[in-house]
């Protein structure tokens, strides 16, 4: 099916989520195991057309990640004064582990205070497909997700 003259194509899709990602710091990691989602939070650099991730974990039980379909989505709700609207970018690829050298890792952004664990890995994802999703200019901005309030969630 081709793209209708306001869709973009899969290449200009990659490019703008490829363009949109080192806005912010961080982004969650998912792929199954044994059949079952897992969902981490990441930190990531754009490579070219790649990305490298630095996944935290607790340790243990940890995905074979190497060779397998991951999909890397992160998203800025455009709440920071002075920020552009808000957007939401996913890639889907297959990963691979990276072992960056230290200067590498250092130019990583610190985990976020929810994601601080010891262990992490380090992976290359080479995106072969791209969402962008950017609300409406005219319509209001609002997070992605519920703001929490006393007694529960809005």
């Amino acid at each position: 099916m081709f793209p209708t003259p306001d869709q973009d194509t899969p290449r200009q899709e990659l490019t703008r989520a490829l363009r949109l990602l080192p806005r912010v710091p961080h982004g969650r990691a998912a792929a199954s195991r044994r059949a079952m989602p897992v969902v981490l939070p990441a930190s990531h650099l754009v490579t070219g057309e790649t990305l490298l991730l630095r996944v935290t974990h607790t340790g243990g039980d940890v995905p074979p990640w190497d060779g397998t379909v991951l999909a890397y989505e992160a998203n800025d709700d455009g709440q920071r004064p002075g920020a552009p609207a808000a957007w939401q970018a996913q890639v889907v690829g297959v990963a691979t582990v990276a072992h960056p050298d230290q200067r590498v890792r250092e130019a990583f952004p610190p985990p976020p205070r929810y994601a601080r664990h010891p262990e992490a890995t380090y992976l290359r994802l080479a995106p072969r497909y791209a969402s962008v999703h950017e609300p409406e200019a005219s319509a209001p901005a609002r997070p992605w997700l519920p703001r929490p309030r006393a007694g529960g969630f809005e």
